[in-house]
This record gives C-alpha cells, sequence and structure tokens, in this order.
C-alpha cells in the first residue's frame, strides 16, 4: 500500500500513457481503408520532403533507405504489411508529389528546410 501511495503519480502517468496508445490504435484500426491509406500517404508524403530537402537529388537509394527507416521506427506494422518493393513504389510516387509541391510553393520549401536545420 505504502508503495501505491508514495509512486501514484507514476502509475497515473502509466495508466495514461498506455490509455493513449491504445485509444491511438482504436481510432486508428475504425477507419476506412482509404482513410488509413491517406494517413499513411500524408506522413510518407512529409518524410520524402524532407529527405529530398536534405539530401538533394542523385542519391535516391539513400534517401529510400532513411525515409523506410523512418517508416518503420514510426509506423512498425508497415514492415509487416508492405514488402520493400511496394514501400519503394509508395515512395517514387509521393517523390514526384513532393518535386511538384516544392516547385509549385516556396512557402513549404522553406518551410522544410528550416525543419531540416531545427534537426526535426
Amino acid at each position: 500500500m505504502n508503495f501505491i501511495l508514495e509512486n501514484w503519480y507514476i502509475i497515473v502517468a502509466a495508466v495514461c500513457v498506455v490509455a493513449a496508445i491504445i485509444f491511438a490504435v482504436v481510432r486508428f484500426s475504425k477507419l476506412s481503408g482509404e482513410q488509413k491509406y491517406e494517413t499513411v500517404r500524408g506522413w510518407l508524403l512529409q518524410a520524402v520532403i524532407l529527405a529530398e530537402q536534405e539530401y538533394g537529388s542523385g542519391t535516391g537509394k539513400m534517401k529510400l533507405s532513411v525515409v523506410y527507416d523512418q517508416c518503420c521506427k514510426t509506423l512498425p506494422w508497415i514492415a509487416k504489411v508492405l514488402s520493400f518493393e511496394v514501400f519503394s513504389e509508395y515512395v517514387d510516387k509521393a517523390l514526384e508529389e513532393a518535386k511538384a509541391i516544392l516547385r509549385g510553393n516556396e512557402a513549404i520549401a522553406a518551410l522544410a528546410e528550416t525543419m531540416i536545420q531545427d534537426g526535426r
């Protein structure tokens, strides 16, 4: 009983973290297939834009590797669901979209550059 009284704040924090994780998983699982795809596509587009800004052109395999590593850390289930070849195709599509966005919107290009400099 003393353990609970002395460490109540740690117990409450742990319960909150577990509840937040469960809430996120349940919320994501209730999305339709199209909504899940759009969520992952949006994350992938952001990762590709940052990789493109950081590494530039001519470094495709390195950018693909960096984005795949980030994806496996952020969304570990992706590696279990998608093969690397399919993931690579999604990255290629996202890269085409990212290049169009960066060419057409200087504000996004500047924001990506700022995020890279800040270490995000």
